[in-house]
């Protein structure tokens, strides 16, 4: 009877989140900048040296944003590769290498509008967050940033406090992750203890946009709530089995990043007691 429970309940979660599907009919708005980033976090205070590190892409005109995980991007189009090639040499098992820990996220904003994309088993999940103006503290301090002149800006974004170095030289109140509201692209941001640091490497404004051809939200998504979503997820990882890849193709010697900086697992348990975000 339990094993009947625990597959209804996240079937049950399935039908409440596709009953607030999202349709777009917008015509796809295309970025006009693209601004490369390194994401830099200490999620385990107690093991300093594992750092967790990803590659991230801001994509942007002069009124939508969209943040994702470059990483996950590259590793998604390699994982397809991989098993395109599998299927067509009509092989039953397939050698996947390093899975590397990704962002499921996608972050999208829309004149300060800040919507989050999570992207689940070959499904989108649309979260709209609150619309809470950042209260940022301009400062007078200055310096060079891939040689545009950087201005410091401090506040409190989800709960941390976080200094900002914006340029006006670009007109966008955009930046990394769900920092943004400042007269200029943010080139570097890090919280008061050096744990989280978001740092531009290079902005493009003309070509190499990563195959990103559109800002807007996508059109096949399902609009949900955190706590639904959250509920769902809990309910799937209790009880419903799924095949990822829908291939019928057997994944075998699949290797798992932790994400540190020598890509050794660390004997000591991992804890997870410094999240990105402390408010929701």
């Amino acid at each position: 009877m339990h094993r009947y429970l625990k597959f209804i309940a996240p079937v049950l979660s399935l039908f409440v989140l596709y009953s607030f599907s999202y349709k777009s009919t917008k015509l796809p708005e295309q970025p006009t900048t693209i601004a490369y980033y390194q994401f830099y976090h200490i999620k385990d205070t107690t093991q300093k040296a594992k750092v967790f590190s990803e590659d991230f892409i801001l994509a942007f005109n002069t009124e939508k944003s969209l943040y994702t995980s470059q990483t996950r991007l590259k590793q998604d189009s390699t994982m397809q590769a991989i098993l395109a090639a599998a299927e067509a040499k009509n092989s039953d098992v397939v050698n996947m290498g390093t899975i590397l820990p990704v962002t499921e996220d996608d972050i999208y904003v829309d004149k300060l509008k800040l919507s989050v994309v999570k992207n689940h088993s070959q499904q989108s999940y649309l979260i709209n967050e609150s619309t809470a103006k950042t209260n940022w503290k301009i400062e007078k301090d200055t310096k060079q940033l891939l040689g545009y002149t950087a201005q410091m800006a401090t506040a409190t974004v989800k709960g941390r406090k976080y200094t900002a170095w914006f340029t006006t030289d670009i007109a966008a109140n955009f930046g990394p992750w769900k920092l943004n509201g400042l007269p200029g692209l943010i080139l570097e941001a890090y919280d008061d203890n050096y744990f989280i640091k978001f740092t531009c490497t290079k902005v493009v404004t003309t070509g190499g946009f990563q195959n990103i051809t559109s800002v807007n939200i996508p059109t096949k998504i399902i609009s949900t709530s955190l706590k639904e979503y959250e509920r769902m997820r809990k309910a799937e990882a209790e009880g419903l089995d799924t095949d990822v890849f829908g291939s019928g193709i057997t994944i075998d010697k699949v290797t798992s990043s932790g994400g540190g900086n020598n890509g050794t697992a660390s004997k000591k348990k991992f804890t997870m007691n410094y999240p990105l975000e402390l408010t929701n």
